[in-house]
């Protein structure tokens, strides 16, 4: 019997994708015996966070960058960078911002819920959250308006979650926000392009560690030298409660490493090949493949009926989810009876399991 088993935790096939709710990812043996090393030592923290700066900085074309315990700590520390700049004071004050510029702008389409409000970790910081546009629209010279004296930053999110249309693009809002002077915090979360964001021109960018690199659970800042001194600093203010240890932080940098040798094309044909194989496999079962709103990610949709008295789909990730082995699926879109299968965390042996339990059900 495994640790786990002892604890009384079940064993999970993860059809949902690289999640919070179920540890993010699982992580490669390099990975593993890099944290056993960082473990069994003792380790000059500031010293690593600089050999840090320097692998992120080559792998992502940023000027700098830092690790954080996650992407949500990475936001906060962000927009708290924003707030303070160098000043240690200003560092210790938070979350009263003293009279400095304390607003942070941000399309009404972007503020988002990802297991926690964006508004929420971005406001306790002590930054006054402005949101300008509608839910399903903004302008640019809404934008242009919202700039005054008191904007800190402009914070902008690419995620699945947002409103894929009629938002301001990056492009746009990075070239008002420079004509200003402000700064623009990208929240990249869960996205797969490490160079995009910083090509574009953001100041800041915010990547999770445990979703697309594979990393434990840990997160990551790039950008400006100024604004990431500014970032490292808040681990003598706020950021103190958001501190991470050193094996995530070894790990979070040999996942980045091995994470930028993979190769995505094939990658990509992996992916399509594990849902074809599911998709063949299941029984009277309307399917389709979908890829993802914002990145290069294919997923099998199932298409099951909804009505006034039942909603097939609920009842299928109920069972799924009882059964023998629980088996997590994407669930965004069961209300309109769709279940969707991730191949990227799918382990050998899972693509079979999945398809006996779902044709059992079904049946």
């Amino acid at each position: 019997m495994g640790y786990l088993q002892e604890l009384g935790l079940r064993k999970i096939v993860n059809a949902a994708g690289k999640m919070t709710y179920l540890g993010g990812s699982t992580i490669s043996e390099e990975v593993l015996a890099a944290m056993a090393e960082a473990g069994h030592s003792y380790i000059e923290m500031e010293r690593l966070q600089e050999a840090a700066s320097r692998v992120i900085s080559d792998l992502t074309g940023a000027e700098a960058g830092m690790i954080t315990s996650c992407a949500a700590a990475g936001i906060a520390t962000a927009i708290a960078a924003t707030l303070t700049g160098t000043d240690l004071a200003a560092v210790e004050g938070l979350p009263d911002t003293g009279g400095r510029p304390a607003e942070v702008i941000i399309q009404k389409g972007h503020t988002v819920n990802f297991g926690a409000n964006i508004t929420q970790i971005a406001g306790m910081t002590g930054a006054r959250l402005k949101e300008i546009g509608s839910c399903n629209e903004t302008k640019d010279y809404q934008l242009q308006g919202a700039i005054n004296e008191g904007t800190a930053a402009i914070l902008f999110v690419v995620s699945h979650h947002t409103v894929q249309a009629g938002m301001l693009p990056l492009e746009q809002v990075v070239a008002i926000a420079a004509a200003r002077q402000v700064p623009v915090v990208v929240d990249a979360a869960a996205e797969t392009d490490l160079r995009k964001y910083i090509a574009v021109g953001a100041s800041l960018v915010i990547y999770s560690g445990q979703k697309a690199v594979g990393a434990p659970t840990s997160g990551f800042i790039c950008g400006k030298k100024d604004l990431i001194a500014a970032c490292l600093l808040q681990a003598k203010g706020m950021a103190r409660a958001m501190k991470i240890g050193k094996e995530a932080m070894v790990g979070l940098l040999v996942a980045l490493q091995q994470y930028a040798r993979k190769d995505s094309k094939a990658e990509q044909e992996r992916q399509l090949a594990l849902l074809e194989k599911i998709r063949a496999g299941l029984q009277g079962v309307n399917t389709r493949i979908a890829k993802d709103a914002t990145r290069p990610i294919y997923r099998l949709e199932l298409l099951l009926p909804v009505n006034d008295e039942r909603n097939a789909a609920k009842e299928l990730i109920k069972e799924l989810e009882t059964g023998p082995i629980c088996i997590k699926t994407r669930n965004h879109q069961a209300d309109v009876g769709i279940v969707a299968i991730d191949p990227r965390p799918l382990q050998p042996g899972d693509a079979e399991i999945i398809i006996k339990r779902i044709n059992e059900i079904l049946k």
